[in-house]
């Protein structure tokens, strides 16, 4: 079941459902499947590709693997566009001038 693979309620996945059916980004057959509509398809890889950004840019500046992906997670939904592209212009930046991918020492 969605819900529990998702660790939601099944309330609160049966709101998120029903707002993606009404915008049009998932469609539902009459058993139940659920499958994302072609636009519920470019959002979800365009949500991912910022979570794998904010995920390494986060591991780059010294964030533990798992909170990073946590954090990603919750940024992906909520960071504007003019950071998001500061972001993906600054870890472009840091790839270039660490090609070995090496955490950056940062002090407190």
């Amino acid at each position: 079941m969605l819900s529990d693979y998702l660790n939601y309620s099944k309330a609160s996945v049966s709101v998120a459902v029903r707002g993606l059916l009404a915008d049009g980004y998932v469609i539902k057959d009459r058993y139940g499947s659920i499958e994302l509509t072609e636009e519920g398809r470019k959002i979800a890889k365009k949500i991912y590709a910022r979570h794998v950004l904010l995920e390494e840019f986060l591991r780059r500046i010294g964030v533990s693997s798992e909170t990073a992906n946590h954090d990603a997670c919750r940024m992906e939904h909520t960071i504007s566009e003019e950071s998001y592209k500061k972001i993906q212009e600054l870890v472009r930046k840091m790839k270039e001038e660490n090609p070995l991918n090496e955490e950056m020492k940062l002090t407190n």
